[in-house]
């Protein structure tokens, strides 16, 4: 595991760029505090931070071919390199270190860009070609690893993290303004996209190929939902039984221990007692709760700890905690709006106090079908047939009943939502349900009229499959998964110098699971049907059976006490950074309907408070506190 940056040119290196890669790498030390290298010829530079892992004496980055003409970096771990060393050595290679990264150098020699087609793992990765003059870039199947480029002046620049391109003096920092619509929008900003302008992400599953012209990125993966599996619903669980047996033992493939992070949920949870099961020795849980109940899931890691025996580390998160948010600022160096990235941040700070890598359980939502908007999607099918105005008169009608209740109670939430819902094409709801700022929200905000975020979702809605359950996966597989989820588990623990090994995003489970019919993952009342059957084959049935609760936190109750000071004192400074953006008349009024209990306005507080935040760090160029 490591932090990668680079420079390649058309026309040669200048005479300061080994230092600016210098300070391009020092700026991702947190990825890599075991080393720093860089190697190239006269055209370009490549170089790695590294945080040893596998190989520890022999795993240096970059790594080269026989020949030395061509050299590879990469952030992650190839999990199969093993079996592929054996079939590369096999091919006449010649091996001179036990690292996954060289397997990398002579698979690109064997097969070319098609390289990645080999690869069982989480990666991105960058190859120069001596022999061409090629720079080749690649990003994994799922998008666990990121990657920034630039390229200005017949000169790419190419990092883990957006703060490498910033370590560049004559790069100007201006905000994307669709980006930052994009983020109000989604609370991320999607590849490949970033919020400074003349940056860009390289998007999941994408090769980009630069030889001095204009650079060619393709797709080269994406998850196929047909034909659908004919096995039996026994067969079914025994295949995916075995893929995930076969994910866990891949990725505890180490030289030095692995822990895990134990929610109690029902993912971690299956990670944890496979991980049990192929460990000789009690296996690390470390798990986060909360003081408010209904956030708090720490009874239910603890059963599971207790079930199988394991090394149990936990705490509780409190409302100092928020004291954590400029180091978020800092390390979620593009704005973020989900704010599990606390809890995240928190929980891997403990891990890497006493070791360098974890598994986790994510992925088994999008894959298996595990969220609640799944399950809603067949009512809300179901109720098409009912007259528009019929449905949003009872949902009405829902809300008045609960009003005494106070608007934030669940159920008088949840009549709003659903009014809000009715009438609307499948694909739009689901676009309404992934939404945090609506349409009038963003235009007050940033000044504008007009709409041009929604089309993101909605263009891979339209490329997805028929079948209603299908379409709603691949898009979170697609956007959701890659540009929250799994950027929040990136930056939170590769800020701590720790790994995050993800066992239900192997690419060959989601690819079985894609092909599952769709009462194998929602059946009736139940989520992740076949999944909490393969579970319930590894514990007992109660620690399974549970309503699910989330990863959420406890921010509507903080803003209503001293976060709602803390975002007063940022986001409506008189000198607040995002003032240049986003209207604060609008974030003023959105704090004062909070506090009063007249609308529930915690994640768009949340948004725009990690804004002011980013801004003040990066658009002011300050560093963490």
């Amino acid at each position: 595991m490591c932090g990668i940056a680079g420079i390649a040119t058309r026309d040669g290196l200048r005479a300061d760029d080994a230092n600016l890669l210098d300070r391009m790498l020092g700026s991702i030390a947190h990825r890599g505090p075991d080393d720093q290298n860089m190697q190239g010829d006269g055209k370009t530079l490549l170089g790695s931070r590294r945080l040893a892992i596998i190989d520890l004496a022999g795993g240096r980055q970059p790594q080269a071919d026989e020949s030395g003409l061509i050299l590879a970096t990469q952030n992650g771990e190839i999990y199969n390199y093993i079996e592929l060393r054996k079939d590369l050595e096999q091919a006449g290679h010649v091996f001179q270190t036990d690292s996954d990264t060289e397997t990398i150098v002579h698979l690109y020699e064997e097969h070319g860009t098609s390289f990645v087609q080999f690869l069982r793992g989480m990666f991105a990765i960058a190859i120069w070609d001596g022999r061409n003059g090629r720079l080749v870039l690649a990003r994994d199947r799922l998008g666990k690893k990121p990657l920034y480029w630039r390229l200005v002046d017949n000169r790419l620049s190419y990092g883990s993290e957006l703060k490498v391109i910033l370590e560049d003096a004559q790069f100007e920092r201006v905000v994307d303004r669709n980006a930052l619509a994009l983020f109000l929008h989604y609370q991320y900003v999607p590849a490949p996209s970033a919020i400074l302008k003349g940056v860009a992400k390289l998007p999941p599953a994408s090769i980009l190929v630069w030889d001095g012209g204009d650079p060619r990125i393709e797709r080269y993966w994406s998850p196929d939902y047909q034909p659908k599996s004919r096995r039996s619903r026994q067969e079914d669980v025994e295949e995916g039984l075995s893929i995930l047996r076969e994910a866990v033992r891949l990725r505890l493939r180490s030289d030095v221990p692995v822990g895990v992070f134990l929610s109690g949920g029902m993912d971690s949870s299956v990670v944890t007692a496979l991980m049990a099961e192929a460990s000789a020795d009690p296996v690390r849980t470390y798990s986060i709760g909360f003081e408010d109940r209904a956030y708090d899931e720490l009874p239910y890691a603890r059963a599971v700890a207790q079930r199988f025996g394991t090394k149990h580390t936990e705490e509780v998160v409190r409302l100092d905690a928020v004291e954590l948010l400029p180091q978020l600022a800092y390390h979620y160096d593009e704005p973020f709006g989900d704010s599990s990235a606390v809890p995240t941040f928190r929980v891997a700070q403990i891990a890497a106090a006493q070791l360098k890598v974890v598994l986790t359980g994510d992925g088994g939502d999008e894959s298996f079908g595990g969220y609640v908007r799944y399950r809603a999607n067949n009512i809300f099918a179901a109720l098409d047939a009912v007259p528009t105005p019929l449905l949003r008169a009872m949902a009405r009608a829902g809300r008045v009943a609960t009003t005494p209740l106070g608007k934030r109670n669940k159920i008088h939430r949840r009549m709003a939502k659903a009014d809000k819902l009715f009438g609307l094409h499948p694909d739009a709801r689901y676009v309404r349900q992934m939404t945090i700022f609506d349409q009038s929200d963003r235009n007050a905000l940033l000044h504008e009229l007009g709409d041009s975020t929604s089309g993101y979702l909605l263009d891979v809605l339209r490329d997805g499959p028929s079948e209603p359950l299908d379409r709603m996966l691949r898009a979170d597989v697609l956007t959701y998964l890659p540009e929250d989820l799994l950027v929040k588990m990136d930056r939170a623990t590769m800020a701590n110098s720790l790994e995050a090994r993800a066992p239900l995003l192997d690419h060959k489970l989601v690819e079985f699971a894609a092909r599952l019919p769709a009462d194998r993952k929602i059946a009736g009342s139940d989520t992740k049907a076949l999944l909490r059957t393969i579970a319930k084959q590894l514990m007992p049935a109660e620690m399974i059976d549970r309503p699910k609760m989330g990863f959420g936190v406890p921010i509507g109750g903080w803003f209503r006490g001293a976060l709602g000071d803390r975002f007063r004192d940022y986001v409506l400074a008189p000198d607040a950074a995002s003032r240049d953006q986003l209207d604060p008349g609008v974030a003023a009024r959105l704090l004062k309907e909070h506090r009063s209990g007249h609308a529930d306005h915690e994640h768009h507080l949340w948004i725009l408070l990690m804004y002011e935040l980013w801004a003040r760090t990066w658009l002011r160029r300050s560093t963490p506190q």
